[in-house]
């Protein structure tokens, strides 16, 4: 597989409008953060291609895909409803344009129940569809590992403060954005990866999002091979805090490009 970052910031990008801080006003591209995203081209094929599954629909998606010269997707896999993970949904349109295809939707019950409300113009049959909408389907799924196009992903649930998320294994990669805590169960599904991407939003404690500190610990005990720290604050200047990290744990940074 090849996986993209497509963005690796907080909610409010990097640099956030009007701070002068040194991540804010670095110079180096590995300090500005889109929205957190990724995009995953596998070795199923469909329609003679690589089967393409993007991660989130963040509210960055259609500069993302301009930026990475993205013109298919085949799927999205949503973690949660929270705004900087569904608000670019409407671009899908664009998809449905060239490949006259609709693109597959997968989320939790809550996930797929708010993505409803927060887009009922594509979903209501009563709304009126003036300028066109997303040809979708808004496939529900629970903790069983599900097939898409032939590729098997296994969810993994956690907390985000009071919000469940999804995670997702996909082969030996798994992208586990917006946690806190993940309980003892759902690590066992996590053994013997290659590549990890967690969520580490700064050094200080947050009541929702695993702390630099403690990003380094539960990465330690999954084990993955190389691990890459992703979802960003502005506390976080790239260089200077990328020589902290322990071997194998590195900060991601938009355009970041491997294999698995």
């Amino acid at each position: 597989m090849k996986i993209t970052v497509l963005g690796s910031g907080t909610s409010q990008g990097i640099p956030i409008v009007g701070c002068r801080c040194p991540a804010c006003t670095s110079l180096n591209p590995k300090d500005k953060r889109l929205r957190v995203s990724v995009f995953i081209e596998t070795d199923s094929i469909i329609n003679n291609k690589p089967l393409r599954i993007l991660i989130d629909t963040s509210p960055d998606f259609r500069q993302q895909m301009l930026v990475n010269n993205i013109t298919d997707i085949d799927a999205v896999l949503y973690t949660h409803y929270h705004i900087d993970h569904i608000m670019g949904l409407d671009d899908i349109r664009q998809i449905n344009q060239l490949h006259r295809k609709k693109v597959e939707l997968f989320a939790n019950k809550e996930t797929a129940y708010r993505i409803k409300q927060t887009f009922s113009y594509i979903f209501d049959e009563n709304t009126y569809k003036g300028g066109g909408i997303p040809h979708v389907n808004l496939n529900e799924i629970d903790l069983s590992p599900f097939d898409v196009f032939g590729q098997k992903v296994i969810p993994i649930e956690y907390k985000h403060g009071p919000t469940n998320v999804y995670g997702y294994r996909i082969g030996d990669f798994a992208y586990l954005t917006d946690c806190n805590f993940i309980p003892d169960t759902e690590f066992t599904k996590l053994k013997g990866l290659k590549v990890l991407i967690i969520d580490a939003l700064r050094y200080r404690r947050h009541e929702t999002h695993f702390s630099v500190d403690e990003a380094v610990e539960v990465s330690l005990r999954i084990g993955a091979e190389k691990t890459y720290f992703t979802h960003m604050t502005h506390d976080i200047v790239h260089d200077e805090a990328s020589g902290k990290l322990p071997a194998g744990i590195e900060f991601a940074y938009d355009g970041l490009t491997f294999e698995v």
